[in-house]
């Protein structure tokens, strides 16, 4: 118990922290909309006419969004928390983070891509 109290001081008295807070958020956007179904959080979706949101799946969409958020926030939170608990400069955080941004936005292309007619089309 000890060692968690270390490292959410070591968060907390750090200049560093905003990063970590940013994937919180995402996180918790995530959830919010993978789990809890707040399609509102989604753009567009409040402003779509009701015969576009007709065709589209937004239960699927709002699982989609919340994995897409909820993975993004994780890369961001560990990179910061790495940074942090490694007492490396914010500089680097591009460093960790290019390999892993970059291979997740290829999936969720393809993702996107390959599951584009399960979004569109209704089952």
């Amino acid at each position: 118990m000890d060692k968690i109290a270390n490292i959410i001081e070591l968060v907390r008295t750090s200049d560093d922290k905003v990063g970590v807070i940013i994937g919180l958020v995402f996180i918790v956007i995530a959830i919010l909309v993978g789990v809890f179904k707040q399609h509102w959080l989604i753009a567009g979706v409040n402003t779509a006419p009701k015969k576009d949101l007709a065709k589209i799946d937004l239960e699927y969409v709002g699982k989609y969004f919340g994995i897409f958020f909820g993975i993004f926030g994780f890369i961001i939170f560990l990179g910061s928390f790495l940074c942090i608990c490694l007492n490396i400069s914010m500089n680097y955080f591009g460093i960790f983070m290019l390999p892993f941004t970059l291979a997740f936005v290829v999936f969720l292309f393809w993702y996107g891509h390959v599951k584009k007619d399960r979004i569109y089309k209704k089952k």
